[in-house]
Parts: structure tokens; sequence; C-alpha cells
């Protein structure tokens, strides 16, 4: 079975945090001349605009697709406010003909689950990507159907115009202000009572052909998730469910606490073997990404006599877990795997209607940057 494994594209990786940041950036963009366009959100967050300052501040040649978000709803007055004055700071550092202003629908009527879709549909819209050299997707300020969708849609759009005859590679940066009391204070809302998917991550679970297959749900857990916890294990119905608990963490007892919280849901409702329950690092995404990706083909390798199985991976904790989650799906749908695949899905409840952020105004947050196509893979 050990020759069966499937092999990380993400091991060794390229990481950079905090002051390292603008370290790599500066190192990075002496090497020659490069074009960047930043992929960012137009939103309320206090940390909108952590990676336009950077690097604008490192002097980068600087483009930025904006994604302008539309739920069909009115923003409060307060909100409306945030994103007007992040708006404002961003026009003070770039000229106006340097962003492009892209739409996005969120959600769609009757409680439709098309924003991965509309996503997808507004970044294809929006530009070629060949004519950079570096592309940046800042997720400080984005949805987190939105956050995942972009990264999953421009790897692959890369990946393919890399391996594409005459074909060339363009390199693709994550960047994120990560922030757990941030994001709690930006989560608060109503949820919809749908689960949608990442578009070309479904896991194949409406295939009749495989509707026998044994479903293996990796919940990533964070803090106040029940309500999501339950809507999706409802929507997937797994044979077995595979917690996955951030550990080890900044604050020493968060993943007990978190286990906690949701103890009776888990071990009560959901009736969770303790044994099921997986660690991964919280502060940072590739070591989270391998746990991730290893527990999946652990699965995909001991079910293989029973023709196979469907893995489904939800991202309900911190913006870093999310992006682990989407390497991990990603690489085990496209990635060097030998055999049979596993069919991949990443449910998630998205926020229909937000209420006011309760941030604070300089939130303890760390920037991170993943490096996760392009040159160091040569």
């Amino acid at each position: 079975m050990s020759d069966d494994r499937a092999k990380m594209r993400w091991d060794p990786y390229v990481l950079s945090q905090g002051a390292e940041v603008d370290v790599f950036w500066r190192r990075h963009l002496s090497q020659r001349k490069r074009r960047v366009l930043l992929v960012m959100g137009r939103g309320f967050d206090v940390r909108a605009l952590e990676t336009a300052k950077g690097l604008v501040g490192v002097g980068a040649d600087l483009r930025v697709w904006l994604l302008a978000f539309d739920n069909g709803l009115d923003d409060s007055l307060a909100r409306a406010a945030l994103t007007e004055a992040n708006h404002g700071q961003l026009l003070g550092l770039l000229p106006r003909d340097a962003i492009q202003e892209v739409p996005v629908e969120i959600g769609g009527p009757a409680n439709s689950t098309m924003t991965s879709r509309n996503t997808q549909s507004a970044l294809r819209d929006a530009g070629d990507l060949a004519e950079f050299d570096d592309i940046v997707v800042d997720i400080s300020a984005m949805p987190r159907m939105v956050a995942l969708t972009i990264i999953a849609v421009l790897l692959r759009r890369l990946d393919i115009l890399a391996a594409a005859e005459g074909g060339r590679s363009v390199n693709l940066h994550v960047q994120v202000a990560e922030s757990v009391s941030a994001d709690l204070g930006a989560a608060k809302g109503t949820l919809r009572e749908a689960v949608t998917q990442v578009v070309g991550f479904s896991g194949q679970l409406t295939a009749q052909t495989t509707e026998n297959w044994p479903r293996i749900w990796f919940p990533v857990l964070g803090e106040n998730q029940k309500e999501r916890l339950d809507l999706i294990q409802t929507f997937i119905d797994p044979d077995e469910i595979c917690p996955v608990v951030p550990f080890p963490s900044r604050a020493p007892r968060r993943g007990d606490e978190i286990v906690d919280e949701h103890r009776a849901i888990l071990f009560d409702d959901f009736h969770v073997e303790p044994a099921n329950i997986l660690l991964a690092c919280e502060y940072n995404p590739f070591e989270a990404y391998k746990q991730i990706f290893v527990a999946m083909d652990r699965y995909r390798r001991a079910l293989r006599p029973l023709q196979g199985c469907k893995a489904f991976v939800s991202p309900i904790s911190s913006k870093l877990l999310s992006i682990a989650v989407l390497l991990a799906c990603y690489d085990h749908r496209f990635g060097d795997v030998p055999g049979q695949r596993l069919d991949v899905g990443i449910p998630y409840v998205e926020t229909a209607v937000y209420g006011d952020p309760s941030q604070p105004s300089s939130p303890d947050h760390e920037l991170f940057s993943l490096w996760i196509r392009g040159d160091w893979e040569v």
C-alpha cells in the first residue's frame, strides 16, 4: 500500500509571514521587471488593504482587479461606510486607471447557491491572465466561497496555460492578514439554508453510479459552527466523520475549547469516534494541507477494495486553514495520484445577510504569503 501513496505538490513549500513578507517581495521583484496583478475584495474588513499597502510599499508594478460583491441587498450604514473608507484609501494608494472593478453576484434569487459559478464567470470576463508575471489573491476581505473559488479557478487556469505548447508560467500567490478575532467580528449574520460547493468540487454527491460509495467528511472546525455543521451533515449524510481541530494554535487551548463547544453535536448527534479527530497546524497552512491530504489519501487507499470513496472537506475555521483545505482537495483532484482518485467535494454554507461587524480598529493580525505555483516548482 505504501507504494500507492499520492505525492504532495506542496512539499516543499514557500511561505512567508510577518516581516518576512516584505523581504520576500523585495527580493522577488529585484530579480527582473514583473507585472503584478492583485485580486482583492471591495469590502468592509479592517484588514482589506494590508496586502495592497505592502505591494505598493515595495514598488510593485501593480494592477488591481477589485471584486465588488452584490447579494441583492442594501448594506447597513455602518458596513457601507467602512467599505467606502477602504475604497477611498485604495484610491489613495494607486491611480484610478490601475484599478478595474469586477462585479460578483453573491448567492442569487430564492436562496440560490450560484456564488461559486458567478465568481468563475467574473474571473473569465475580467481579462487575460497571461499579461501578468505574478498574480496575488488577497482573501482578507473576501467571502469564503468567493475566495476558495478564485484560488481554485486561477490555479487550474494557470496550470493549463503553463502546460500548453508555447505557454508561459505565471506565478500565483495567496495572501491573507490572519486574525481569529477579526474573523469572528466579521462573521455575524444569518446563514443560507442551502449548502453550496466550490465549482469543480462537488464530490459527485448525487452521481447514481457511485451512490453506494462510502462518504467521508472532514469538517475543519472553528468557533460557533453548530448550525453549519448541522446543515452540511444532513446534506452529505456521511458514513464517517473526521473533525479537524486547529492544533498547534496561537492560543494553546483553542482546539480544546472548540471541541468542548461542539461536544454535543459531534459526539451525541454525529457519534464521532474520538480517535477520528485530526489535528491541523493553525498558523502554517502548508503543514495543515499535508495533514488533511494524508488523511484523505489514507481513506482512498483503504477503501479501494470497495471500488472507491468520496471525501468532503468543509472549511468552517480560519482563512489560513481554508487555504489548506483547498490545496488538499485540488491536489487530490489534479495532482500526482496513482490509481483511482477520490471524488472530492468542498461543501460550505454561506452567510445570507451580514450583521454590522464588531472588529477591533487595529486587529492583532499577521500577514501570510503563500507562493502556490510558478517559478519555484521548476
